[in-house]
């Protein structure tokens, strides 16, 4: 305003930063330091924290960009730990397995990137799911053919053992096969099995060959009770 003088104001002391490079003096990071020693302290602990970071991302891998060239990502995926070629891979029972399985999975593994004791891991989870699956569905033909068994044997009463020594005889002389009845169904379901074994019988049945269930004695006992011979079509005992 008219009449109003200013007071001239007084420059701000630099003070330690006076004898910094001309550059850098003003520098707005400086500020905060009232004392080369503050300064001092300072850089000495951010010297620290960087020596720190420095040793921890030494052996850190840098995330793989979306738009890396197939180079870098062959590098990336070697730096975690894949072996340079699929060959490198050691599998959970790879010496149980076939050649061409453990080939597949090696390629396959090696191209989605996987590290080697990783791959190993899984290949072992694999492996062992796999071998439950197989053991339960084992276990379940196996309680199948019991049940099965079990209940022709009923059905056939005294005269199972004879049926099945009839029908073991009219499979290798029909059948011409070396493979026995029983191991051909081995791993068959028990309908097949047992609807084989019906078949033979009725089949020895109706041509006359079911001699061995006749036996060589003439006979005048009734069927046991809760057996139904007809169930067959096997001729009645001669009296």
């Amino acid at each position: 305003m008219p009449g109003v003088e200013t007071q001239p104001t007084e420059p701000v002391s630099l003070g330690w930063r006076a004898g910094l490079p001309a550059d850098i003096r003003e520098d707005e990071a400086f500020v905060p330091f009232k004392t080369v020693g503050d300064f001092a302290k300072a850089h000495k602990e951010t010297a620290a924290k960087v020596k720190d970071y420095e040793g921890k991302l030494a052996n850190s891998i840098p995330k793989l960009g979306e738009n890396a060239t197939p180079e870098e990502r062959e590098k990336f995926y070697n730096s975690l730990g894949r072996p340079e070629k699929p060959d490198g891979y050691e599998l959970d029972g790879e010496d149980k397995n076939a050649p061409e399985w453990t080939g597949y999975w090696r390629n396959e593994l090696h191209k989605i990137g996987v590290p080697k004791d990783q791959a190993k891991a899984i290949s072992a989870a694999f492996n062992k799911q796999i071998g439950s699956m197989v053991e339960q569905h084992n276990a379940k033909i196996l309680k199948a053919n019991s049940d099965a068994a079990a209940a022709l044997k009923t059905e056939l009463g005294d005269k199972y053992d004879a049926s099945v020594a009839l029908v073991s005889r009219l499979w290798k002389q029909w059948g011409k096969t070396e493979v026995e009845f029983d191991k051909a169904f081995a791993t068959e379901t028990s309908a097949n099995r047992v609807t084989m074994m019906r078949f033979l019988l009725n089949v020895a049945a109706k041509t006359g060959e079911d001699t061995s269930l006749r036996g060589t004695v003439q006979r005048t006992e009734s069927p046991k009770a809760g057996y139904d011979l007809s169930k067959f079509n096997l001729p009645k005992a001669r009296v």
